[in-house]
Formats: structure tokens, sequence, C-alpha cells
């Protein structure tokens, strides 16, 4: 593998061009990278996201939902759930 290969230089994009990209507002895009739901990196205190970090974010929006499970009953107050948990 020569340097040239290893050095290939990723497309980086602003969140506004991410935006406008995925037609969501920037607080949208800022919001989703600063929970960590999407891959990104930080040039200063600036964020900014790189065409593979963009695929990454295709692929997860592209993915099926997860099936939710059934969720819990409730039973009454906490201290009722303890007594009848005991």
């Amino acid at each position: 593998m020569t340097t040239n290969e290893v050095f290939q230089p990723d497309q980086v994009y602003t969140v506004t061009e991410v935006a406008e990209w995925l037609q969501i507002s920037n607080n949208q895009v800022t919001t989703l990278a600063k929970r960590d739901a999407w891959p990104h990196m930080k040039v200063g205190n600036r964020l900014r996201f790189t065409s593979s970090q963009l695929k990454e974010v295709a692929e997860m929006l592209n993915a099926p939902a997860p099936v939710p499970t059934e969720p819990r009953r409730k039973i009454g107050s906490r201290s009722r759930q303890r007594r009848i948990a005991d």
C-alpha cells in the first residue's frame, strides 16, 4: 500500500451542508451530533462531518427501525410494586 492510498483525504462538510443534504434544520444536526447519535469531529469549537462519517449516518437512517417490545405493565406505586415483588 502506498502513502497516497493511505492518506486519501475525506471531503469535510459543515453542519449547514449536512442539514441541507438531509433537509433538516441545523439545530437537529447539531443536537444529534452532540448526543453522540451521529459520528462527527470537532475542529476548534465547530462540528464537522467527513464523507465517511456521512456514509455511516446514511446507513443508520436507512436501517430498519427496531421492533418495539411489549412495554412493562405498571402495577401501582413503587411501594406497592416492592410489596408485590417480595
